[in-house]
């Protein structure tokens, strides 16, 4: 199901007339693709009836292929069809009008497709990716850029080549843990943030001579989308560098940040909340350990009119290549300081029992009248 052309324009396309030279009306789509926003362009892409079809012919052949779930042809089936068997197939999208070029590779289209409707984000998606605007994540390192949709559901980021050719051999592991969580929501719960869509873009204008060419992006949902969080924190786990200036504004603010914040603040949570919380870094650790995965962080925000903590992991493509080994040796042997502390960068496995153990101290449980004594290792 995709959004129909009146939905799209009541979200407000702010057309004017005439357009300017790096905005394209191309017939037949409500979608106008701007230079400026390559969120526009995936829009276009998967609004597009060609691109419709070919994702139809995807999950009809999973519909009907031999190899029958035994969930026969219910919703669930077909999901767990597409997610966990389906090959990988991308689609690659090309259209001219007049002098503009586009081209959009959209990988694992019916795997993301079916993700989106489990997650009931399939209507939206489209009509949020039609406009975006630069956005500034405070504290990131990787130069990457950052775009976010303009009703603030959807994040997107321009993953380098070595981190797009990591996700293309770590999406299938991805789709599958995902799908388990969708399927035993309660007894395999998740805090990964979502990726909904793993692209790559391109376009020439041949009457300007602008170009853009192969930007690999990933799109992910806000975790702070509808929430007002005054404060938020990166934590990894390490003590080593982790400190931000907190009267920068709007600064993500980071773990040594944390551990003086909860001296005067303990972040308190309900016993069920922790259990849950726990469990879920627990699987999702073990998942990304698993898939030679590290260096991600665990993103927190306090929602100021909820009262709620509101927790994601995030950047968990990169996994361990000899240059975070070679980091992890320069900063171990203590050639660029550090004041004694472990190295930010350490196997996977390390990481994995660092960060767990990080992130029982930061967050504390207190009980409350329905609080059920359990054991240490519980």
């Amino acid at each position: 199901m995709t959004p129909g052309v009146s939905q799209l324009f009541q979200i407000g396309l702010d057309l004017v007339y005439p357009l300017s030279p790096s905005e394209h009306l191309i017939a037949g789509s409500p979608v106008i693709v701007r230079e400026e926003e390559p969120s526009s362009i995936i829009a276009f892409t998967l609004l597009d009836s060609e691109f419709r079809k070919k994702v139809h012919e995807m999950f009809e052949e999973a519909r009907f292929s031999s190899d029958k779930a035994s969930h026969g042809n219910s919703t669930g089936g077909l999901i767990e069809r597409i997610m966990l068997h389906s090959p990988g197939h991308y689609i690659n999208f090309k259209r001219t009008a007049g002098q503009m070029k586009i081209t959009c590779q959209v990988f694992y289209a019916a795997q993301f497709e079916a993700l989106r409707r489990c997650n009931g984000c399939e209507d939206s998606y489209i009509e949020s990716l039609s406009r975006c605007n630069p956005y500034v994540a405070k504290g990131g390192k990787s130069g990457s850029a950052f775009l976010r949709t303009r009703d603030e559901r959807f994040i997107i980021k321009e993953i380098s080549t070595a981190e797009a050719d990591a996700f293309l051999k770590f999406a299938p592991f991805y789709f599958e843990h995902m799908f388990w969580n969708w399927t035993y929501r309660e007894e395999r719960p998740t805090v990964l943030a979502k990726i909904f869509g793993f692209c790559r873009v391109s376009f020439h204008n041949k009457a300007t001579g602008k170009k853009l060419k192969n930007m690999n992006v990933v799109i992910m949902e806000n975790l702070f989308y509808g929430r007002k969080c005054s404060r938020h924190f990166d934590l990894k786990g390490s003590e080593r560098n982790r400190m931000a200036d907190e009267t920068v504004a709007n600064a993500v603010l980071l773990d040594e940040n944390m551990l003086m914040y909860i001296r005067d603040n303990p972040i308190c949570i309900r016993q069920q909340t922790k259990r849950h919380l726990h469990a879920a870094i627990w699987n999702d650790t073990l998942f990304l350990s698993k898939m030679n995965v590290m260096d991600y962080s665990l993103l927190v925000g306090f929602d100021d009119n909820s009262k709620e903590l509101v927790v994601g992991i995030i950047d968990f493509i990169r996994t361990f290549t000899w240059d975070k080994q070679l980091e992890s040796w320069v900063k171990e042997a203590g050639i660029l300081g550090g004041g004694g502390k472990g190295p930010t960068i350490v196997s996977p496995k390390q990481y994995k029992n660092r960060f767990r153990e990080a992130m029982k101290r930061y967050f504390m449980m207190v009980p409350d009248k329905f609080y059920v004594p359990f054991d240490d290792g519980e």
